[in-house]
């Protein structure tokens, strides 16, 4: 019984360690819609100035809408993955939604997109401030060879990501990136700790 309640939580954690997240925009998320590709080539930074926000979450006074843009002519065989302008560099975006807030518009959808009944063009990129916020969708997998240029050029600063929720994956993974610094000196504690225990267990057997 005692073992069990070891085992059981330790199997849970080697699960959730091995899981990758589903959760859209997750740097965690190895699918289309995930970021593990950006998040091998940008660093994360908690204090960055250049903020990118999944579907409902907001920033710096800039919200990302949770209705979806589709564009029936500027897309990329995909109403749901469209062609937008980034200073005269055409970008993908997958599943985007609007940028709601004030700023200089650096990155905009063509003026065929639509979200609902509101016709575009809409911001996916917004200058505000010593700030710059970037929709999620032009960073996730399923885009990001093609806009490997722009993501590298963006990530030459650190970036911070905004998301409005997530799985238990993501948020495990998150956790676990956080004690990476401690890590070793848990593993160690743990080890000895263990043998400890062992220890004592083997001489009250003798």
């Amino acid at each position: 019984m005692r073992r069990a309640l070891v085992i059981t939580p330790l199997l849970l954690l080697l699960l959730l360690h091995l899981t990758p997240s589903s959760t859209p925009f997750s740097p965690h998320n190895t699918g289309p819609l995930g970021l593990s590709e950006t998040a091998k080539v940008c660093k994360l930074a908690d204090n960055a100035d250049v903020v990118i926000l999944g579907p409902g979450a907001s920033a710096h006074g800039v919200k990302a809408a949770e209705t979806p843009i589709v564009d029936p002519f500027a897309n990329a065989g995909d109403p749901y993955v469209v062609i937008a302008n980034a200073g005269g560099r055409a970008v993908f975006a997958a599943n985007a939604t609007p940028l709601v807030g004030p700023g200089k518009a650096l990155v905009v959808t063509g003026p065929a997109s639509y979200a609902n009944a509101t016709l575009g063009p809409f911001a996916l990129g917004l200058a505000t401030g010593n700030v710059t916020v970037y929709h999620a969708s032009l960073f996730a997998n399923k885009v990001f060879e093609k806009n490997r240029q722009f993501i590298e050029q963006v990530c030459r600063e650190p970036i911070r990501l905004v998301l409005a929720g997530g799985d238990a994956a993501h948020y495990y993974h998150q956790l676990e990136e956080a004690a990476a610094p401690w890590a070793a000196a848990l593993a160690l504690a743990t080890i000895s700790l263990y043998l400890a225990v062992r220890g004592r267990q083997w001489r009250s057997v003798a």
